[in-house]
């Protein structure tokens, strides 16, 4: 299973952010931003799929802002080995591919909040799937 992946030269572009502001936080309020990854494995080609993470941020209570943003990157896989495997989602969730997206991902979010009322958002370099 070790030999899914092909080759490791990931180029990670961003497919999508959805940024919305929302209202002001009441004086004093306690908001705990939640942040959960979700992903996509598509099929390409019979040598390539695409993953897709999702990093969703969302903020309880509703204030402040909410982003998701969704970064992708092709994969050269070696087909037969791919197609042994029982579910491409579980094993990309464990790859270095997850990380160089998760990673990527973080940086965004960091860049876009910057200049928020909390500072920038730096959330882990890691995928962070919900249990």
């Amino acid at each position: 299973m070790a030999n899914i992946i092909r080759n490791m030269n990931f180029k990670p572009i961003l497919e999508k952010i959805d940024y919305q502001r929302l209202s002001e936080p009441q004086p004093s309020a306690t908001i705990n931003m939640r942040v959960w990854d979700e992903m996509k494995v598509e099929r390409l080609r019979s040598d390539a799929v695409k993953v897709m993470l999702t990093r969703n941020v969302k903020p309880e209570p509703e204030c402040i802002f909410s982003i998701v943003a969704t970064m992708g990157v092709e994969v050269i896989i070696n087909t037969s080995e791919y197609e042994s495997v029982e579910d491409p989602i579980e094993y990309f969730k464990t790859s270095p591919v997850a990380r160089v997206l998760a990673s990527n991902i973080a940086c965004v979010l960091s860049q876009l909040t910057l200049h928020s009322q909390i500072g920038p958002m730096i959330t882990a370099p890691v995928v962070q799937f919900p249990q």
